[in-house]
């Protein structure tokens, strides 16, 4: 059994609040590794040898976890949304909306998850990418596997209707991403990038996926225009991406990366 410290997980992960971290089915948190988890609100699951993801049950094995479902589920049975009939087994041109309701694929909803599922796909492409480019700071990394997390957790509170709580990437909190991301000039000594190939391969990459994000955003916010949580987080997404865009050229200059605990102190003092 090995024991992960504070410092292992930073050396691993983003720990960006309201995220996800996996680990091995052997490996364990300290205490101290426990309680920053559990401040910033982050679910911990764990990979066996075959893949399987999960919770660690009272035994210490891995249980895994239930597909996502709304409050209702199982309660009424399958309904199709079309006729309010009950269906005794889904076909192939229908799909779950929730728990209950059979929708057809091509329901505005459905299409808005193929978007979070095609955004998921790139930060991950996106991820190995930039993994294969030595010169980078490992930060850049833990802080994109960080977004990863955010697209997961907009898929899930998409599906159960639950609010999304903040989230975070590393320590850049929702405000200082905010904020950086408006005024980078003042924060960061670098003016607003336009996209531009002299930026280099990494920079593009990441200027892709805050498009992709963007366009998330947009779908969103025309189909649940209620839904004010998902906008604000999916906002935040495409900004944070900007951020580490500028991240990534500050660094191609010379130029340290930001700290953001340090940021989020100038921000205070105004």
């Amino acid at each position: 059994m090995r024991f992960l410290t504070e410092e292992d997980l930073r050396a691993r992960c983003g720990l960006g609040r309201g995220g996800e971290i996996r680990l091995g089915r052997d490996e364990r948190l300290t205490p101290a590794a426990q309680g920053l988890v559990n401040e910033r609100r982050i679910r911990v699951l764990y990979l066996d040898d075959i893949g399987r993801v999960g919770a660690l049950d009272a035994a210490g094995e891995i249980k895994r976890l239930p597909v996502l479902r709304t409050d209702t589920a199982g309660k009424m049975g399958k309904r199709c949304c079309l006729c309010g009939g009950a269906v005794a087994a889904k076909p192939e041109e229908l799909t779950h909306l929730d728990g209950e309701t059979l929708v057809p694929k091509t329901h505005p909803r459905i299409c808005l998850r193929g978007k979070v599922d095609l955004l998921t796909a790139s930060i991950v492409l996106v991820q190995t990418e930039l993994a294969a480019e030595a010169s980078l700071p490992p930060q850049i990394g833990v802080w994109l596997g960080d977004l990863r997390s955010w697209a997961g957790n907009l898929m899930r509170a998409e599906v159960t209707g639950e609010e999304i709580s903040e989230q975070g990437m590393g320590e850049w909190t929702f405000h200082v991403i905010h904020a950086v991301s408006h005024a980078p000039e003042k924060y960061l000594g670098h003016d607003h990038m336009l996209p531009d190939a002299a930026h280099g391969r990494s920079v593009a990459l990441l200027n892709r996926l805050r498009s992709e994000a963007r366009d998330v955003e947009l779908a969103a916010a025309r189909l649940l225009p209620e839904r004010k949580d998902l906008i604000r987080c999916l906002n935040r997404m495409s900004s944070a991406l900007y951020v580490l865009m500028l991240c990534v050229r500050l660094h191609g200059l010379g130029k340290t990366l930001p700290d953001p605990t340090e940021l989020a102190r100038r921000m205070e003092k105004g």
